[in-house]
């Protein structure tokens, strides 16, 4: 999964958002956006996050980046957040299809190991470039249903997971708390990528973890407004028992300001 988000989806009636993000290892592969505007928007601004520093890392890393946010008509995305991507509802639905659900492809990027963080004897594994399939459907008013399937991690591009998940929400006043719950499973060439880069330890495909996402936007004007993510996944299975993980517990955020243009 990975980890960050700023604006709001479809499916809780506010403007666009994701559940996503730039730093990625595990949490976070699922995709929010909104429908895609009428006429093209941007958005920029300057977002600070934190994620771990490596699966399974106790240290945490911190960066203050800017921020940047392109939707097109078509269903083009262009984002810090979401990376780039394609959402095609629009391409072959008609307009309820297009509120209704999100679906395309899109890439990002999923960092690897820095050579601070991998102990002798370790292979490291640099920065790759995923594809995701992504599949969004709002079931409810008020619950919005997601998957998300990548591919292109571990050593050699074998690596693939499928991230299934959940978001709502609860209103306060006029902004609204974004909740969502997710779990992902991953194939023994991911989990090895990410969590077992020695070559003695074999994990086997299965779960990788369970995450928990509590988001936030607060909007100032038609032009400003702040949006933040907290996201805390906890690794299961063979990922938990990798010799290179030191902590189950894997939280990230992301604070980020925006003026829309």
């Amino acid at each position: 999964m990975i980890l960050c988000s700023t604006r709001w989806p479809l499916a809780l009636g506010l403007a666009c958002g994701a559940w996503s993000g730039a730093p990625a290892h595990a949490a976070g592969t699922l995709l929010l956006i909104d429908a895609p505007p009428t006429v093209p928007t941007l958005s920029a601004g300057v977002s600070a996050r934190g994620w771990p520093a490596a699966p399974g890392s106790t240290r945490q890393q911190r960066a203050l980046w800017p921020a940047f946010d392109y939707a097109a008509p078509n269903g083009f995305f262009a984002s810090t957040d979401e990376s780039i991507g394609w959402n095609l509802a629009p391409q072959f639905m008609d307009e309820a299809g297009v509120k209704t659900w999100q679906w395309g492809a899109r890439l990002w990027p999923q960092w690897g190991r820095s050579q601070r963080d991998t102990p002798p004897g370790a292979e490291r594994i640099g920065t790759r470039v995923l594809g995701e399939l992504f599949a969004n459907v709002q079931a409810l008013p008020f619950l919005l249903l997601q998957s998300g399937a990548s591919w292109g991690g571990g050593q050699h591009g074998e690596g693939a997971q499928l991230e299934l998940g959940a978001t709502s929400g609860v209103p306060i006043g006029e902004d609204l708390i974004g909740i969502g719950l997710a779990a992902s499973y991953a194939n023994a060439a991911q989990l090895r990528g990410s969590f077992g880069v020695y070559p003695a330890w074999q994990p086997s495909r299965g779960w990788q973890d369970w995450s928990v996402a509590i988001s936030a936007e607060h909007r100032f004007s038609a032009q400003w407004s702040v949006s933040g993510q907290w996201l805390g996944a906890h690794l299961l299975g063979d990922a938990a028992r990798s010799p290179l993980t030191q902590s189950r517990w894997q939280p990230s955020f992301t604070l980020s300001l925006w003026r829309r243009f």
